[in-house]
């Protein structure tokens, strides 16, 4: 079973997209644009460290210590992405929520 897969899916991407969808109905189109760049910015960053960090063995994935899918985009699995992308998505969605909370005002 990929638990490193469904692990991040259930703890970023479920609520991330819970919270995108509740939020950007009433958000203006400067702050939605402002996100999704931040975003895509973050995941060119992260890609990026990603592959640099596997060259200089910082990490490495064994299928022996954890089952993966099996998926992989060059030497990194698929589910380096899911956490990659996904973490911030959530951490920046978590964010908008808390300034609404806070009175509405967006930073």
């Amino acid at each position: 079973m990929p638990v490193y897969f469904l692990t991040y899916t259930v703890l970023f991407w479920v609520p991330a997209a819970v919270l995108v969808l509740a939020l950007f109905r009433t958000e203006p189109p400067a702050l939605k644009k402002a996100f999704w760049a931040s975003a895509g910015l973050i995941a060119a960053t992260t890609t990026v460290m990603e592959y640099v960090y596997l060259h200089f063995d910082v990490w490495s994935f064994s299928q022996k210590t954890d089952k993966l899918l099996g998926v992989w985009i060059g030497p990194a699995p698929i589910e380096e992405f899911v956490f990659w992308y996904g973490a911030p998505l959530f951490c920046m969605s978590v964010y908008l929520a808390w300034c609404r909370l806070l009175g509405g005002k967006n930073a």
